[in-house]
């Protein structure tokens, strides 16, 4: 069955928006709170009052190095993995998959972000993932962090902020405007009947 794409338009605040506001909103945040088949969001907010909504499946977790494995431990409690770097370059990087299931091949989004460490960046599976509409994607953070995506579509929207205020449309038609808080570095953000956490990665 095919995933009906939900057309987020954007709705203007007459209030013009804050400069210094907007620039903490501007990076890529995943849900802190997924379902309990680990579905959630990922938001890429941009310069020019845009952001990319992305649902999909979002996993996060924090990844250590044991020589040429991968070894992660998830923050929704899953069992560990562990994952085999069969070969890295600057620009390529293949790894094992758990439990001999094959191996994924994944290139780089961008470029290196540590020359020391190959690792560390944004990497996307060469081939859709089996069974799912996309590729997934791979995210190691060099503080230790790691966020595994698999976004089943992307809308590109706008937001207007003013203040602690913010108006964007998450649903066909459906708008929402409502106070964006913060706790610690968990953002907040008002969510069609409610309100949902992100955290920046």
């Amino acid at each position: 069955m095919r995933v009906r794409l939900l057309i987020l338009t954007a709705l203007s605040l007459t209030s013009g928006m804050s400069q210094e506001d907007s620039r903490k909103l501007l990076g890529k945040w995943r849900s802190v709170e997924t379902s309990k088949g680990g579905i959630g969001a990922i938001l890429n907010f941009r310069t020019n009052s845009v952001f990319d909504y992305s649902p999909g499946a979002v996993i996060s977790g924090r990844y250590s190095v044991e020589a040429s494995r991968v070894v992660t431990t998830h923050d929704n409690g899953d069992p560990e993995t562990t994952m085999t770097i069969e070969s890295l370059t600057a620009e390529t990087l293949r790894l094992g998959a758990p439990e001999g299931e094959g191996s994924l091949n994944l290139k780089r989004v961008g470029r290196p972000e540590d020359p020391n460490n190959l690792l560390v960046g944004s990497w996307v599976t060469v081939a859709t993932m089996t069974g799912m509409p996309s590729h997934g994607y791979y995210y190691f953070r060099s503080d230790g962090t790691e966020t595994f995506n698999i976004p089943f579509r992307t809308d590109r929207c706008a937001y207007s902020l003013a203040g602690d205020r913010i108006r964007f449309a998450v649903a066909a038609g459906s708008s929402v405007e409502g106070q964006v808080r913060w706790e610690g570095d968990i953002l907040i953000l008002p969510w069609r009947r409610g309100e949902a956490k992100f955290k920046r990665f």
